[in-house]
């Protein structure tokens, strides 16, 4: 896996349905549009075995957990069952289903068998006495994909009819159906641990939903095309999902959450320099500094009378600034872990505080209205900018350090000349508040989110309007480019931290977790990972790899699920690979 190449390819004739490797990997089954199923000794890579005519077309397989017998389901509704070990022989057949069977599993003790068909039923089989157990119905169009929870006690289903159905094996009955696919549910799988559920979409999109909670934790989106199965390793790390873009995408499910004292909001982040810390400002009056590594916090800076709302570090690293709405700006020497400095003069309170790139001056926002310089060395006001009619929410320097951008409850986001100390531009467009601003690396791009859900794009030295992304459902409030300036991150009031493609001005993932607004987002310096922060006490560790283009697959189906026929695959496929926080 580590050399993403391939190391061997088997031929079928026609078009690949299914493919699965029985448990102890050295035998690779697969079906194919038209001819009969094959089997492959996966450590010789010979021709392998043939099963008889009667497999031919077949749409789904699936070996027993014992890897002896294997579930063959054809295009008549009929599930034969093989000899998987020995001669091959037929061991029986299920019958039931008036239409095609589009995917199987086996529970994990073998001893039951569950078949999902385009008659719209879910069937569950005795496959050692060859009989039926029961007949599951709930969809309302053809059921494309079914999966066995590791306990054997719930089975998840998708279908047609876009939902992701769970079921009570024991109980005979639905325990929930999940929506948010706008089309086909092609696929389904549960992680190891059986807490949450995978689908994969004919909307292009991977979802993740929280089997106990009943909702979607995570909404991920890196293909171009139909996503037509998932499987996750036995680990519960990694997550592949395949697609008809002709790509095959993995998917690191691990994350981090850092959580803070119950009951506090955390407002905002920032990572230190080198990566390696991770400030946050928080709603009991503390700075905390945490060792991004080892997931603990290092020290926390108290001295502010009221909530924090902006932490930012020198370029250096050696200052830490936070502000807040004791209306006082904070420096704090990390190294001694100390307060070095106290800065007055808003009238009210700092939302805002950012580093010159030099870290020679500080720029802050208030509820003032103001937009305020500081000398950072001599520890004094340096010019007051005046314009903003509302509160000033954000404020940052552009990359060359001689431009400010501002963001307020105005409506406007506004450009200032820091050499001149005067205005350069107004910017309207949004249709509420701006809550927040950021310049991409090469100062070219100027990003804006807004209560009124939309993140904007300005071209900044020109000062014209580009682009309105949409897609948060409630307000947008922080906003940050990656350093390699081709990805946009912001968050919301609808708990969601949204990742764009810039040049595609469009949506690549929607991730979700936090139980409460996400008020910022930072990325780390190193562009892998975006940390975002919420007033539910967390900040969650996102890590992403955006265009890891790992394999090209033409035509293959995982096994246990089933998709659309005759959809034509697409080059240039560009693939996200990402680590969620759970």
């Amino acid at each position: 896996m580590a050399d993403r190449r391939t190391i061997a390819t088997f031929t079928l004739p026609g078009r690949v349905r299914a493919v699965a490797f029985s448990p102890d990997g050295s035998t690779l089954a697969a079906t194919s549009t038209d001819g009969p199923a094959r089997l492959w000794d996966t450590t010789d890579r010979g021709a392998g075995a043939q099963l008889p005519a009667s497999t031919a077309g077949a749409r789904a397989v699936a070996f027993a957990p014992d890897g002896r017998s294997l579930a063959v389901a054809g295009a008549d509704g009929t599930i034969g069952l093989w000899d998987a070990a020995g001669d091959h022989r037929a061991l029986g057949s299920l019958t039931g289903h008036t239409g095609r069977v589009n995917a199987l599993a086996y529970a994990a003790d073998g001893r039951t068998l569950v078949s999902a068909g385009a008659d719209r039923t879910v069937r569950l089989w005795d496959p050692v006495a060859a009989g039926a157990q029961a007949v599951l119905t709930g969809h309302t169009d053809e059921v494309l994909g079914v999966a066995f929870a590791p306990d054997g006690r719930t089975v998840a289903t998708g279908g047609v009819d876009r939902t992701v159905r769970l079921w009570d094996v024991a109980g005979r009955r639905t325990t929930a159906t999940l929506t948010g696919h706008s089309d086909d549910v092609n696929g389904v799988a549960y992680t190891p641990d059986g807490t949450t559920v995978v689908s994969a979409g004919g909307d292009g999109t991977t979802r993740l939903w929280d089997v106990a909670g009943g909702r979607a934790t995570a909404t991920l989106a890196g293909h171009t095309d139909y996503v037509l199965g998932v499987a996750v390793d036995s680990g519960g790390a990694m997550l592949a999902t395949a697609g008809f873009d002709q790509s095959v995408v993995l998917w690191d499910l691990r994350g981090a959450v850092l959580t803070s004292r119950p009951f506090t909001e955390i407002w905002h982040a920032a990572y230190s320099p080198d990566g390696r810390w991770l400030a946050t400002a928080e709603s009991d009056h503390a700075v905390r500094l945490w060792d991004v590594a080892g997931r603990r916090v290092l020290a926390t800076f108290a001295g502010h009378s009221e909530s924090v709302f902006s932490v930012a570090f020198a370029p250096d690293g050696r200052t830490l600034a936070s502000a807040g709405s004791d209306g006082t700006i904070r420096l704090w020497d990390t190294a001694a872990r100390g307060r070095s400095a106290v800065l007055d003069g808003h009238a009210g309170t700092v939302f805002a505080v950012a580093f010159s790139p030099d870290g020679r001056s500080l720029a802050s926002a208030g509820s003032d209205g103001t937009v305020r310089l500081w000398d950072v060395a001599g520890r004094r006001p340096l010019a007051v900018l005046t314009g903003h009619t509302d509160f000033a929410n954000d404020v940052v320097f552009s990359p060359d350090g001689r431009t400010l951008a501002s963001a307020g409850d105005d409506l406007t986001v506004r450009l200032w000349d820091v050499a001149g100390r005067r205005p350069l531009a107004v910017l309207t467009g949004h249709r509420g508040a701006v809550r927040g601003v950021a310049f991409s690396p090469d100062g070219r791009t100027l990003a804006s989110s807004g209560n009124d859900g939309t993140v904007r794009l300005w071209d900044a030295r020109r000062h014209r309007f580009e682009a309105a992304l949409a897609g948060h459902t409630g307000s947008a409030r922080g906003i940050a480019f990656s350093p390699d300036g081709r990805t946009l991150a912001s968050s919301g009031n609808d708990r969601t931290v949204r990742l764009w493609d810039v040049a595609g001005r469009r949506t690549v993932a929607a991730l979700s977790g936090h139980a409460n607004a996400v008020w910022g987002v930072v990325f780390a310096p190193d562009g892998r990972t975006v940390a975002s922060s919420s007033t539910d006490g967390t900040v969650r560790l996102w890590d992403l790899d955006v265009g890891a283009r790992l394999a090209a697959v033409d035509g293959l189906r995982t096994s246990g699920s089933a998709g659309r026929e005759g959809s034509p695959a697409r080059e240039g496929a560009l693939p996200v690979w990402l680590r969620r926080s759970r």
